[in-house]
């Protein structure tokens, strides 16, 4: 395969890496979101139990005590949601992490391809030019009659 189409290959599979790093990016950043957005709601059940105990230590009426516990019920299941949510999150952020790493091997294995290919062409390049270079100061040297005798 010509040095060109290696060399095509390698920024077609540099630009495949650079979306699956993007994609990354932007799956731990929506894990991250969602990872706070649980304890938000955690800590605001927290809170808000905290704020029920007192208030309960007091005495409530009975259709307070029904509210309160509607709502708990609410929030309990707004965070199961968000739990899962995480979760899903985290399994779609260990797909996209091994798509970029599949990437950035592929883009590594052929940058090295590449550069092999490179160092061959000038190594070639090298010996053709030292050859010629040969051929040139014997026909100097060598009288034109006698030429034939050393090719």
């Amino acid at each position: 395969m010509a040095i060109e189409k290696i060399d095509k290959v390698a920024t077609v599979a540099k630009f495949a890496q650079d979306k699956s790093a993007r994609a990354l990016k932007e799956g731990k950043q929506g894990h991250q979101q969602k990872s706070a957005q649980l304890e938000q709601l955690e800590q605001f059940r927290l809170e808000y139990e905290v704020k029920f105990g007192a208030a309960g230590g007091e005495g409530m009426a009975a259709r307070q005590l029904q509210d309160y516990w509607l709502f708990m019920r609410k929030l309990n299941l707004a965070i199961e949601q968000q739990k899962l949510e995480v979760e899903a999150a985290g399994v779609g952020l260990g797909e996209v992490r091994d798509q970029w790493l599949a990437d950035a091997q592929r883009t590594s294995a052929l940058d090295h391809l590449v550069n092999i290919q490179r160092r061959e062409q000038l190594l070639s390049r090298g010996r053709t030019e030292q050859k010629q270079s040969d051929e040139d100061t014997l026909s100097r040297r060598v009288p034109s009659k006698n030429r034939e005798e050393y090719f």
